[in-house]
């Protein structure tokens, strides 16, 4: 599955999901899909901001593998949506989502669709 696709794929999940974007170590956007509804929380520099940060928290948390396993989500609640950001090979899934959507079942829901993709290409 190419990343375009795995982003769709991820957004399709659950109407609750915004924003779902792909995220190299550096903290670039690679690819994302996004619902018309989102615009208003993305907006120029913030943007940039908010997945340089996630990308450096992720990296960060890495370190703590060997003492608590391996890191599968970070989630940020604000009142009024959740980040929800996972560790997907070398890159990082940034999804925006409504503030009551349940974080634990669509973190399950994208982990099912990792694993049954035999082929994920993030990097096209």
């Amino acid at each position: 599955m190419k990343a375009e696709q795995f982003t769709k794929s991820i957004l399709d999940l659950n109407e609750n999901i915004l924003f779902s974007g792909i995220i190299e170590k550096s903290g670039h956007l690679s690819i994302s899909s996004q619902r018309d509804s989102l615009d208003k929380y993305l907006k120029g520099r913030n943007a940039e901001l908010i997945m340089s940060d996630s990308a450096y928290a992720v990296d960060l948390r890495k370190g703590f593998s060997s003492s608590f396993g391996n890191l599968t989500s970070i989630c940020y609640e604000y009142s009024s949506l959740k980040i929800l950001i996972i560790p997907v090979k070398e890159h990082i899934l940034f999804l925006l989502i409504n503030k009551d959507a349940n974080t634990s079942i669509l973190t399950q829901q994208v982990y099912d669709i990792i694993n049954s993709s035999k082929e994920l290409d993030l990097y096209s």
